[in-house]
């Protein structure tokens, strides 16, 4: 039995076809293009109520930034959910600072920010929700939600056991040195040498609870 050939697509079938693969490999290759970047980094693990540090990067292609009605502001906040600006994030503001310099017509720009001041409020896993806004027209230029955040309760019990046993041993220390005989200055000095060893070990015991992104 012979078998029947199917029909050639007529030519202008093939262009139409062709012409479609490469609108949807442009298509791809413009979502996957970022002329303004944003990065930040903040440790993984944080204390409930403590400051925690955080450095922000933002970078942009030549005259990305040119139209920009106002000043730009790197803005971040912890939250359980991010919004879809600064304004509309329900959560602790970890960074809010104008970012310098300014653009420069025409040229690539880079700027970092830093900030220390934010204090997690709950405890649990939550987002990093950060944000380049112009502040003049209120444009989002570039906004980051990769980043997770443990608002950790061992950390803090450990860190809280550390910042204790570094008063007592600061305070034992402070009347070793005001203390007066040989007896007495002997038992004060057996006194910081416990105390010395609760820190080295509550030292240990809130680095591993911590991480090396928390300071103790």
């Amino acid at each position: 039995m012979r078998r029947r050939l199917a029909p050639a697509a007529p030519l202008g079938s093939l262009a139409l076809i062709g012409a479609l693969g490469l609108l949807a490999a442009s298509v791809a290759s413009a979502d996957s293009f970022s002329p303004v970047r944003l990065s930040i980094s903040v440790s993984p693990i944080a204390r409930l109520n403590a400051g925690l540090p955080i450095t922000g990067a933002v970078s942009a292609d030549p005259g990305v930034l040119d139209n920009h009605d106002g000043p730009l502001r790197l803005e971040v906040k912890l939250a359980p959910e991010c919004g879809g600006s600064f304004q509309t994030t329900s959560g602790t503001a970890l960074l809010d600072s104008v970012l310098s310099p300014e653009p420069t017509s025409g040229q690539a720009y880079s700027a970092t920010a830093h900030g220390a001041t934010g204090r997690p409020n709950q405890y649990g896993a939550q987002t990093v929700c950060a944000f380049v806004e112009d502040t003049g027209s209120g444009r989002v230029y570039a906004n980051d939600v990769s980043v997770q955040i443990d608002v950790s309760r061992s950390c803090t019990v450990a860190a809280a056991s550390y910042d204790a046993a570094a008063k007592t041993l600061s305070d034992a220390q402070r009347q070793l040195r005001h203390t007066k005989g040989k007896a007495s200055r002997r038992k004060r000095r057996r006194t910081v040498t416990r105390d010395q060893r609760t820190l080295s070990r509550d030292q240990r015991a809130g680095a591993a609870a911590c991480g090396p992104g928390v300071a103790l």
